[in-house]
């Protein structure tokens, strides 16, 4: 019977706890199969046609040796009907944006509830999507077109932005481009009104985003 047939998932994830924590939630899972469990993409990989194929791989994205993001690829190539559901700790624009258009199938956050990250495996087996709220609005904000488009970045406060960026101070900035720090101050307020953030991570992480640096 069709209903009995449980789905093969691999875990790769480095954290002792949350892996534990995973191979719990998918052994109490009846339509689940746990196949494979490790803490490096390297030893998934030797995995390789040495256990049965996944259906599903449950992987963080920040790894010793090759990250998750690298691994995604690897993993269509091998099994290109798998579903890849990526976990982190934090939402990172960038590395969002990185595993998504690498192929990632979903994308959680390590503090999803069990039951939600249960649901979430079903889901994209299902061939969904399954995003962390926070996350899914990110996305929609990185996928948004920007506003206020007559707020451009001069050519000097784009200078200025990259030398934050790089996380140069005021003074070595004043310094490299032979102008007062009373004006890199006053490119600097001027680049968080236009970019609408208040602090040099949030600018960081922005200016990244829309591909300003």
């Amino acid at each position: 019977m069709t209903s009995n047939i449980k789905r093969n998932v691999w875990i790769v994830e480095d954290d002792p706890y949350f892996k534990e924590s995973l191979e719990d939630l998918v052994k109490s899972e009846s339509k689940l199969q746990l196949i494979c469990s490790v803490n490096s993409i390297e030893k998934a990989l030797e995995g390789f046609g040495k256990y049965d194929a996944p259906k599903v791989v449950l992987q963080d994205i920040g790894l010793p040796g090759l990250s998750g993001i690298d691994a995604i690829p690897l993993f269509k190539e091998r099994y290109p009907r798998v579903a890849i559901i990526m976990f982190t700790i934090f939402e990172d624009d960038k590395r969002v944006f990185e595993a998504l258009k690498a192929g990632a199938d979903g994308y959680l956050l390590k503090r999803t509830p069990g039951k939600d990250l249960i649901r979430g495996i079903h889901e994209v087996l299902n061939g969904g999507a399954p995003i962390s709220p926070t996350i899914a609005r990110q996305i929609i904000e990185m996928m948004a077109p920007r506003k206020h488009q007559e707020e451009k970045l001069t050519d000097r406060e784009l200078t200025v932005l990259r030398h934050l960026v790089d996380g140069c101070t005021i003074d070595q900035i004043a310094e490299m481009l032979f102008i007062s720090r009373h004006t890199v101050d006053t490119h600097t307020k001027n680049i968080h009104r236009k970019l609408q953030v208040h602090n040099r991570s949030s600018l960081t992480s922005k200016a990244i985003r829309d591909r300003l640096v």
